[in-house]
């Protein structure tokens, strides 16, 4: 029997060694990648966002992490997003309230939505949907519109939470139709539905991903489409506009933005990564069937989709005289 010493042992292992260390890169530099979404599981944003990340993670790379982190408006995911390490491992899933609509109903925020954050590519947006409790003593917009108008502020209406685009397109609906509610905020959409069902809101105006299946299944009604056209899902439901209500469409709206100071080589490889991904049909299929549009584009595209939304919303939250609750 042959006794190898010490230098002969190390001979035999050091290949294995060094072949193992040589292919550990692959694996060390895939550091997961996460998406901080401000609202519960469930929601339009959460739904959208897993679709998105499971289409990108078809084509490799790191693995991406959803973190759901709602609560105040959507202020507490930015914040911590805002103060991320900028290293393209962190990014937020900015929608219509933390991205522009808290600008308006509050008088501090811990970060600034233009300054702190880059854009980096849009998702996929919906329009909003009236729709009111099952057993609701009104049978159509009309009807709900001389209801509140016996009682102004009897009537209650959900939303997503305060700021919220939920929120803010439902009072300044309610205001264009011509009466009052008393709103009743929810963190999150999934959480708002429930409530409706169960009746202890009359009404509100949701993202169609949050509240069709609903709709579809009688649980709720749908009264209206807030878009420039029906819902190919919802079809016997009109548009605001058919039933003589022009003016209010809306639409809730979902893209990612990184931390300030991440590298321009990062966004743009992100946003190619995305774009991609929205231009599977198979992505665009699901995104249809949940009652939501693909926003491809590059960073800039989308900066300028935001900016539009500032320039749109934000006189209106300030001429209702809305605050946060």
């Amino acid at each position: 029997m042959r006794i190898l010493t010490a230098a002969a042992r190390r001979a035999l292992w050091l290949p294995a060694l060094l072949a193992t260390v040589l292919t550990a890169p692959a694996f060390a530099q895939e550091a997961p990648v996460r998406f901080v979404v401000p609202y519960p599981p469930g929601g339009a944003a959460d739904q959208i966002t897993r679709l998105v990340a499971q289409e990108m993670s078809k084509a490799g790379g790191a693995p991406i992490i959803i973190e759901n982190k709602p609560g105040a408006a959507g202020m507490i995911a930015a914040d911590h997003v805002a103060r991320a390490k900028p290293d393209g491992k962190t990014f937020f899933v900015g929608s219509n309230a933390p991205l522009v609509v808290n600008q308006a109903l509050y008088a501090k925020m811990t970060y600034d939505p233009a300054r702190d954050f880059v854009p980096v590519s849009g998702m996929a947006k919906s329009p909003l949907l009236l729709v009111v409790r099952h057993d609701l003593p009104a049978p159509d917009v009309k009807a709900l519109i001389a209801l509140g108008r016996q009682a102004p502020g009897k009537l209650t209406m959900g939303s997503a939470g305060t700021g919220n685009i939920t929120y803010l397109a439902g009072e300044y609906a309610v205001s264009k139709l011509g009466f009052q509610v008393t709103h009743v905020p929810y963190q999150g959409s999934a959480p708002a539905i429930v409530g409706l069902m169960g009746g202890s809101t009359d009404m509100m105006f949701d993202a169609l991903p949050s509240c069709m299946a609903q709709a579809q299944a009688g649980k709720i009604r749908p009264f209206a489409v807030l878009d420039d056209r029906r819902f190919a899902g919802l079809p016997d439901v009109p548009t605001a506009a058919e039933l003589g209500y022009p003016g209010i469409d809306a639409s809730a709206w979902f893209g990612l933005v990184a931390p300030a100071g991440t590298p321009d080589a990062v966004v743009q490889r992100v946003n190619q990564d995305v774009n991609r991904a929205l231009g599977q049909v198979d992505l665009q299929r699901k995104l249809t069937a949940i009652g939501a549009v693909p926003m491809p584009g590059d960073s800039g595209v989308f900066a300028a989709f935001v900016q539009a939304e500032r320039d749109r919303w934000l006189p209106v939250a300030r001429d209702l005289g809305l605050k946060a609750q």
